[in-house]
């Protein structure tokens, strides 16, 4: 992982590692997680924003070239749709124990509806304005025609008609720094698989 990604750990992404923390202490310590719907639910939601997210970073390079290829070429910001698809997942994936108090049962969707408000109602308008003024700065009439002819976040079923035939690139997904993420996935998975026997070795250290 290079280093510039760990030095951009800001309060923001501070805060959603402590949610998640959070979320894995107060889901259902069950062992037996793998057999519900829920789990495979959010396992479908995961591999779906897996995807997503590695297909467009194949094709995203910042501030040099204006990406159009790729999922690009049927909405602007699919990495942004892969973000909300993970967040369902995790949010199926942290099923609260049945015998709970309700607001420890449901704290996934909880957690979840508030992290919706502030990623759609604060974070998505602040960097379409911020990195919309970037783009127009750097790439002109280009960006203006194709923020008008392709829509932010639901897919067109046509191609944008300026759309170029440019394969995706693993180079590419290494220098947005997403490579890492079929490893973090996992990891995740795993953890809330196991989530029990993890804060119970936690546990059993401070005592």
């Amino acid at each position: 992982m290079k280093l510039s990604r760990i030095k951009k750990l800001t309060w923001k992404l501070l805060l959603v590692y402590g949610l998640l923390i959070v979320l894995l202490v107060f889901t259902h310590r069950s062992p037996d997680k793998w057999r519900t719907w829920p789990f495979w639910t959010g396992v479908a939601f995961l591999a779906v924003s897996l995807w997503i997210r590695l297909w467009a970073s194949g094709h995203l390079v910042k501030n040099k070239v204006l990406t159009f290829t790729g999922p690009y070429a049927y909405v602007k910001n699919p990495l942004y749709i892969g973000t909300f698809l993970g967040m369902i997942g995790v949010g199926f994936l942290a099923q609260g124990d049945p015998g709970a108090p309700w607001y420890f049962r449901y704290l996934n969707w909880i957690i979840l509806g508030v992290g919706m408000l502030a990623f759609w109602g604060y974070y998505v308008p602040y960097k379409k304005k911020r990195e919309g003024d970037r783009l127009h700065d750097i790439f002109g009439e280009a960006w203006d025609h194709y923020d008008k002819a392709v829509p932010d976040y639901v897919p067109m079923t046509t191609r944008y008609e300026r759309a170029t035939d440019r394969p995706w690139s693993w180079q590419a997904t290494k220098d947005n720094s997403e490579h890492w993420a079929p490893l973090f996935y996992v990891l995740g998975i795993a953890a809330f698989l196991w989530n029990g026997k993890i804060l119970t070795t936690v546990e059993n250290l401070f005592r």
